[in-house]
């Protein structure tokens, strides 16, 4: 075989390894966001900022422990109304929202709910007419 031939098969060679990337990347969705509403979220994020501060001004953090069979959140206030979000990174189709409100700044989630692994709990809250966010890493046993 002559070194002609070599460039021949070798640039055949590349163009299909070309094709075939190009293929595998048009057929997969991995370029997709992490949430649905992304754009909406990203302007309306001075709620969420304004959450956090309001969080740290009033040392309001609230106390995140795993139980063996549930998880139990320890808010500052007493009166609390809000909605947790549990996150999944790795499957965004086991996300889940659960609203809440508690007289006795308690509020305890049974574990069976969720699966084994790493969540991101988000939790966003309204206690004595003040919004407030708070967002942790989780993993459950």
């Amino acid at each position: 075989m002559n070194w002609g031939m070599k460039i021949v098969i070798g640039m055949a060679a590349f163009m299909l390894f070309i094709v075939a990337a190009s293929i595998y990347m048009v057929s997969k969705d991995t370029d997709s966001l992490l949430e649905d509403d992304y754009y909406e979220k990203g302007l309306n994020y001075d709620q969420v900022y304004e959450g956090k501060q309001n969080l740290l001004d009033d040392a309001a953090k609230p106390k995140v422990n795993v139980d063996n069979d549930s998880i139990v959140l320890t808010f500052v206030a007493q009166q609390n109304q809000g909605e947790l979000s549990f996150k999944r990174p790795s499957d965004g189709h086991l996300d889940k929202k659960i609203p809440f409100s508690t007289k006795v700044g308690i509020v305890r989630i049974p574990i069976a709910t969720l699966e084994k692994g790493n969540w991101t709990l988000n939790i966003s809250w309204e206690s004595n007419l003040k919004k407030y966010f708070h967002a942790q890493p989780l993993y459950i046993q």
